[in-house]
């Protein structure tokens, strides 16, 4: 009696990007006005954000009492995910740490790593293979050109209005090795075919400070 389920995970993350919480919002399209809607959730804490329409749980066996609209609810979750994203800082030449960085000037390199978690084995031509699931890996951020100047990102664009810096970088974790283009034998193919994994960002910083990023999957 589901018309359709779409569900979001949001992150939150510190600066290094070490996730603090898991939040996942929930959409229960019900178009064909039910009066009842029968879910499945491993998520806790759940809660109704838009309505107030109440719920019944046996285990994951949710039930939604409600009057025919959509549902809208989040919940935690405490799983692996199949993708993270990790945030590495230098100051001329030196790794430092985020919390070290406040006010600080000099020569600033940000490395983004993604790493892809989701590997199965999978038989391609009649031969067992491990693949990943492929991600496309997606990281905005805005600089000020107050504080950061000469940006450069090597997997993707900066643009700038003259006062803000807007940097997106685009990296597919896992797919090189899924493709074979890791293996010696390939060697030629990977100098022609470019499948980042990661990114990196230079910049001139003047009195460090930096708003939050956004990485999407």
């Amino acid at each position: 009696n589901l018309d359709g389920k779409e569900e979001t995970v949001y992150l939150i993350s510190d600066a290094n990007g070490n996730v603090n919480q898991t939040i996942v919002s929930s959409w229960l399209k019900n178009g064909s006005k039910n009066a009842r809607i029968d879910d499945v959730s491993c998520l806790s804490e759940i809660q109704n954000v838009k309505g107030d329409e109440s719920y019944t749980r046996i285990e994951e066996q949710i039930t939604w009492q409600e009057d025919g609209e959509d549902i809208y609810y989040q919940g935690t979750s405490d799983k692996e995910l199949p993708v993270s994203v990790k945030f590495t800082y230098y100051l001329d030449g030196k790794e430092t740490a985020p919390e070290n960085l406040k006010g600080k000037s000099g020569k600033l390199r940000i490395k983004i790593d993604y790493m892809n978690r989701a590997k199965r084995s999978a038989v391609i031509d009649g031969k067992e293979e491990e693949i990943y699931t492929p991600f496309v890996m997606v990281t905005g951020m805005i600089l000020p050109e107050e504080n950061f100047s000469n940006v450069v990102i090597d997997n993707g664009k900066v643009i700038s209005d003259g006062q803000r810096n807007m940097v997106l970088g685009v990296g597919m974790p896992g797919l090189k090795e899924s493709l074979g283009l890791d293996e010696e034998s390939a060697s030629s193919l990977i100098e022609e075919i470019r499948i980042p994994e990661s990114l990196e960002i230079t910049a001139e910083v003047k009195d460090f400070s930096m708003e939050p990023t956004f990485t999407v999957a």
